[in-house]
Parts: C-alpha cells; structure tokens; sequence
C-alpha cells in the first residue's frame, strides 16, 4: 500500500475523534488512532510522545499485522 505524502488527509481528523490507547500510563507516552474521514478504511496511529511526527497510516488489516508482528518478536530493528 502506498502512504499519502506526510500530512496529506490527517489535517482533516478531529482530535476528538480520536481513541486513545487502553494501556496508556497517563504521562502522554502512548498512541492514538483514528479514521481518516478522505480515506475511510485507512486509519491513522499517532504517537503522543512525538506530535509532530506524521501519523502512521494503514489498512486496518495491515495495521493488525504489524501489531501481531511486534508482539510475536518477527520485527526487527534495523
């Protein structure tokens, strides 16, 4: 899947629409997703530790894979 240029469809998300991660420890180091309303099956993870970062982007399937990839240890870091 090819990503949008960074910045391109996430300008439009509400931040209230956002939902924040269950895991979170209250000290702002955790992500957030959220629909984006131009691409409706592509879901945006942002990283609170770093706004002004671009958001992650993918599929909802895709996004399920790399989950299960770290938490199985099949990512490595490069």
């Amino acid at each position: 899947m090819t990503s949008p240029p960074p910045g391109r469809y996430t300008a439009d998300i509400d931040p209230a629409t956002r939902h924040r991660s269950s895991y979170t420890a209250n000290n702002g180091n955790c992500v957030e997703l959220a629909q984006i309303p131009a691409i409706p099956d592509v879901i945006a993870v942002q990283d609170t530790w770093y706004p002004e970062n671009p958001d992650l982007r993918g599929t909802k399937d895709s996004l399920r894979s790399l989950t299960e990839a770290a938490l199985t240890g099949r990512l490595t870091c490069v």
